[in-house]
């Protein structure tokens, strides 16, 4: 067998145990843990507008907790968050979390077999799209 081949063969066979590692932990049971990458900061009559979490307000990490129904934050200056979570579901393949926070609307998808999460939050006159990573604790 040639090293090219051996090499193909063995990053497949562990992306296949991660994806299956990462779906048993995606189960709407096992807390979990989400990280920001993409921010985009939107409000009527004008275009959305790509930031950074930091720039809008939004904490970079997201920690999830099924037990307890609620959803944890801290911000750079320390200030610890828990939001609740009003209403969950598993609907085709993804996680879907509602809540409402201090006047905002809130909705988060994450898929069970790669752990991809999008996050709007929003109240009638602005909203916030994030998009990131979702991993079992």
């Amino acid at each position: 067998m040639n090293r090219p081949l051996i090499v193909v063969t063995t990053i497949m066979t562990l992306a296949g145990a991660l994806s299956g590692a990462a779906a048993e932990t995606l189960d709407g049971k096992s807390p979990l843990v989400c990280a920001a990458s993409e921010t985009f900061d939107c409000a009527a009559a004008r275009q959305c507008v790509a930031d950074t979490p930091e720039g809008i307000n939004i904490p970079r990490l997201i920690r999830i907790d099924f037990t307890a129904k609620k959803a944890f934050t801290r911000r750079l200056n320390g200030e610890e968050r828990a939001s609740p979570i009003s209403d969950f579901q598993i609907h085709e393949g993804k996680l879907i979390l509602q809540g409402v926070q201090g006047g905002y609307g809130w909705s988060m998808a994450i898929s069970q077999e790669t752990g991809a999460m999008s996050l709007t939050i929003s109240d009638d006159e602005v909203g916030a799209v994030v998009f990131g990573t979702c991993t079992g604790l």
